[in-house]
């Protein structure tokens, strides 16, 4: 019980150090900012996320473990030569596949994936998994 509560008080020390670092220097990140420093990386992590637009590499990423990095399929269905539009492929992307209560294929809408990017990778499947 000792050792816990060493490492406890160690631990809120380091706390109210790193807390009272800096003696009255303008800070470049904190809340002044809009959020914390981890909260500032996490927000600059997801940008670079949304931000991708390669098309086979966004398909790889987000597809290809399922469907196979050629569209012939893995754990999922081979989508080489669907017969499906554009558009078909899109809806499919955002919403996802049940078979019943089962869920087959998650939905990317409003996921890691961006509306640009769900467009990019239906474009992806339809011209370029033929």
């Amino acid at each position: 019980m000792s050792i816990l509560v060493l490492f406890l008080l160690a631990a809120l020390a380091s706390f109210v150090v790193a807390g009272c670092s800096g003696g009255g220097e303008e800070k470049t990140t904190g809340a002044s900012e809009g959020g914390s420093p981890i909260a500032k990386q996490e927000q600059a992590q997801e940008s670079r996320v949304k931000d991708v637009k390669d098309a086979s590499q966004l398909y790889i990423d987000n597809c290809g473990a399922c469907h196979g990095h050629d569209g012939s399929g893995t754990v999922g269905p081979s989508i080489k030569g669907t017969a499906f539009t554009v558009e078909q492929v899109k809806k499919q992307i955002e919403t996802g596949t049940k078979s019943g209560q089962d869920v087959v294929m998650p939905g990317f809408k409003g996921g890691e994936l961006s509306d640009g990017q769900i467009n990019i990778i239906a474009g992806y499947v339809k011209d370029k998994l033929k």
